[in-house]
């Protein structure tokens, strides 16, 4: 029992480090953060986009685990194994959902738009009917949190539709104007 509670411990360390990493990354000026410890739904924080301080309920989902050894791809990309529950919850968010990879060593944040991924990845979608637990994602190195802010501020500003499943479209607004908006579905 004292080696199951120092195993959680650790992780709960490692987790707790991780969210402060990337609470700390996240650029203040335009991002607030909120964070939703022992969350059940697969979702740990919500970032919330204002503009020229404005709130337009602009917001992603998101989850973060930290990690001492990242698991490097060839390439330098990184991989991880996602729960089902929280890709399907993902899936079903008409926000975006970012999963949020720390690096707790390095203090390095790497982010994956989930349901991007699986637009881009459909094939992938078969394997949460399956009996697995989990999928295996690759994060690319090039998403460093700390270099990439204004693609998570485009992606507050996404709309997720006909979700879940193989139609699933992200609906992104271009342009704001004081009485509407203009956008594009991609």
């Amino acid at each position: 029992m004292i080696a199951r509670f120092s195993i959680d411990s650790e992780q709960r360390k490692t987790g707790s480090r991780a969210c402060a990493i990337v609470h700390y990354q996240i650029d203040s000026e335009h991002w607030f953060y909120r964070e939703e410890p022992e969350a059940e739904s697969g979702r740990n924080c919500t970032l919330e986009l204002s503009e020229g301080n404005k709130w337009r309920n602009y917001k992603i989902e998101g989850q973060i685990k930290g990690t001492k050894r990242p698991k490097v791809l060839f390439g330098g990309d990184f991989t991880y194994a996602l729960d089902i529950r929280t890709i399907e919850y993902a899936l079903n968010s008409k926000h975006a959902f970012v999963l949020f990879y720390v690096d707790v060593v390095h203090e390095d944040v790497y982010f994956l738009p989930v349901q991007d991924y699986f637009i881009d990845n459909a094939q992938l979608l078969t394997k949460l009917s399956g009996e697995q637990e989990t999928v295996s994602v690759h994060i690319p190195k090039k998403n460093l949190l700390k270099d990439n802010d204004y693609v998570l501020q485009e992606l507050a500003r996404s709309t997720y539709i006909d979700v879940p499943g193989i139609g699933l479209r992200r609906y992104t607004q271009q342009r704001l104007f004081t009485d509407g908006f203009s956008g594009d579905i991609l």
